[in-house]
């Protein structure tokens, strides 16, 4: 598991976003270049609402980043999608934690 800290930013619904606020705990899919991958994101607070439009500092948990731990690095940028809807785009900070999924 890949862990994340990151900036994002979620699109208003007239730039193609949600209709909806997001989330503490959402499970949007990350873009990693032509591949999206599982990804959590989290708040420090779990009742923490990220309003469209606004940046937010946060945690993203990838179940399968380490695959892409070359790419995914400090300034990375990368967007959120629902299906083939961006709904997001952010930028990481900084690699929390980096582990090896059991096998």
């Amino acid at each position: 598991m890949l862990e994340i800290l990151a900036e994002i930013n979620l699109l208003e619904e007239t730039d193609g976003g949600m209709k909806r606020d997001g989330y503490s705990g959402m499970m949007p899919s990350f873009r990693v270049k032509d591949e999206l991958i599982m990804c959590e994101i989290l708040a420090t607070d779990d009742r923490q609402v990220f309003h469209r439009g606004k940046t937010y500092l946060v945690t993203i948990r990838l179940p399968y980043g380490e695959i892409f731990s070359d790419i995914i690095l400090p300034n990375y940028a990368f967007e959120l999608n629902y299906g083939s809807r961006t709904a997001g785009k952010g930028r990481v900070m900084n690699i929390s934690q980096s582990k090896e999924t059991p096998k």
